[in-house]
């Protein structure tokens, strides 16, 4: 099944919606060099992360420099931290020797402009996939982005550039940008994700999200999972 992360939590009702709906991963935005609306404090993090029980992933969105992602992820202990900003592949190998042996993995953002090209030191997105699956990540996660909003777009990432990203990945492959419960399903049928991300598209306003859009999205998820030559 292909996975699912719902990411910018900020309440305790929001993660407890989450982990009865059967989400994989829950994330939490934490420390992010930019204002955004989902932003936590490092001790707010930690408190919704230690209220997640046994066998859901947590998952922490942060960006910066290496010792400031490093000591976040540290003080909160997710099962994963997600690069979401404009580390370097030198900051992105300095912090998974710090974190792996932690029991910590990093997955790396990597943000498509408008134009497809890359947020990032390497700009064509094939290039990029190639050059991160080398810096010892544990996945790479495609979404949109725009310099007003460097995440949380709502908008959607073009087909052809995640297929390229991903054929040329060793490592798997999440796609977020523009999902929502009324497309996801035909998104995953054409693009084979390993996982999916969503954050504004089960929201009714930033920091709160929708317990009904929540249980549509994973039933979609499942639906076109478990029967993929069905559409709707």
């Amino acid at each position: 099944m292909v996975r699912v992360k719902i990411c910018g939590l900020m309440t305790e009702r929001d993660l407890e919606v989450c982990v009865d709906a059967g989400v994989h991963v829950l994330g939490f935005v934490a420390d992010y060099p930019e204002p955004v609306p989902w932003n936590l404090t490092r001790d707010e993090a930690s408190r919704l992360v230690s209220r997640v029980p046994p066998f859901a992933c947590t998952c922490v969105v942060t960006g910066g420099s290496p010792d400031d992602v490093a000591g976040t992820a540290l003080g909160i202990r997710p099962h994963v931290l997600q690069l979401h900003h404009r580390e370097t592949l030198d900051d992105i190998s300095c912090v998974v020797k710090i974190l792996l042996p932690e029991g910590i993995r990093v997955v790396k953002a990597l943000r498509i402009r408008a134009d497809g090209s890359c947020d990032f030191e390497i700009e064509d997105p094939a290039e990029a996939a190639r050059a991160l699956s080398g810096a010892g990540i544990s996945g790479i996660l495609v979404d949109s982005f725009t310099e007003a909003m460097p995440g949380g777009t709502g908008i959607s990432v073009e087909l052809a550039t995640f297929l390229s990203i991903k054929e040329n990945s060793r490592v798997p492959v999440i796609l977020a940008g523009g999902l929502n419960p009324a497309n996801v399903g035909g998104i995953i049928r054409e693009a084979k994700p390993y996982a999916v991300d969503v954050l504004t598209g089960v929201e009714v306003r930033p920091g709160l999200k929708d317990e009904q859009k929540i249980r549509e999205f994973m039933n979609e998820v499942t639906r076109c999972t478990l029967h993929p030559a069905i559409k709707p």
